[in-house]
């Protein structure tokens, strides 16, 4: 019956430590998502436009304020849009894959972010459109940040 429970106890640690809850070092990934992002590139199906070629730029600021997480594009200066964190669902993060889907206050929308570092590098962000919580098509335009230091 001990070797039994021993047994039992091994197999739920192993199963335990396959879980991948969104923490490095007890700090969940979101947080580096916090701060000024430079808009590089635009990878749409029919090409990819850096620069000029975009038409416009676009400075993606994530922050606390008050009580909650909020995004704010700015487009040529000027603020473009501002989306809040919504608490409930929360987020998605996997740290293994180093992902985070953030879903927004209003709940229509959702936006699925790749966190990339490099040693040396400021960190860059591959993102995903704003995009409807339901019923709306597979993404298929990503946005490319870099992170201003």
């Amino acid at each position: 019956m001990r070797s039994l429970f021993i047994l039992l106890c091994f197999i739920l640690l192993g199963a335990s430590c396959d879980r991948d809850n969104g923490m490095i070092g007890g700090v969940p990934i979101e947080v580096d998502l916090m701060g000024t992002w430079n808009l590089e590139k635009v990878v749409t199906p029919t090409g990819s436009f850096s620069g000029a070629q975009i038409g416009y730029k676009e400075i993606l600021v994530s922050g606390h304020e008050v009580d909650d997480e909020v995004e704010r594009i700015y487009r040529n200066d000027t603020l473009f849009s501002k989306h809040i964190w919504t608490r409930v669902p929360g987020t998605t993060s996997k740290a293994k894959d180093m992902t985070v889907l953030v879903t927004y206050r209003d709940g229509s929308l959702k936006r699925f972010y790749k966190i990339r570092r490099t040693l040396g590098e400021p960190t860059t962000l591959e993102a995903s459109a704003y995009l409807p919580e339901l019923g709306g098509a597979p993404d298929t335009v990503k946005f490319f940040y870099r992170q201003v230091l």
